[in-house]
């Protein structure tokens, strides 16, 4: 015989998962801290427990080393080519339009 009851008959790890607002908090990969989105922008980016910094990107990085309306970025508008009809298992042709819609830059560099 048992020496406790279960008062519930199927205890799952989804009905006790509790659910967060979007975008509000951040878990960190290393350590496993919860950070408030704010906090982590104040850290530049950076776990205030353990140290580890989160991958950001472009936009956020020139925030953290520029000074404020001091960035101007030229060309914004010119997309990438593929002169040597680069192709996978997709054409890289057709990778160009779904990184422009996935990132909302034109290139990988921006000056």
């Amino acid at each position: 015989m048992a020496w406790f009851k279960r008062s519930k008959e199927k205890i799952s790890a989804e009905t006790q998962k509790k659910e967060m607002p979007d975008g509000m908090w951040v878990k960190c990969d290393e350590c496993g801290e919860i950070i408030h989105k704010k906090e982590l922008e104040q850290n530049f980016f950076t776990c205030a427990k353990c140290n580890h910094h989160f991958r950001i990107g472009s936009k956020e990085y020139f925030e953290i080393i520029l000074d404020q309306d001091s960035f101007k970025e030229y060309d914004r508008k010119m997309r990438s080519v593929d002169p040597l009809k680069f192709r996978d298992t997709k054409r890289y042709r057709d990778r160009i339009p779904e990184a422009i819609k996935k990132t909302g830059l034109y290139d990988a560099a921006r000056w």
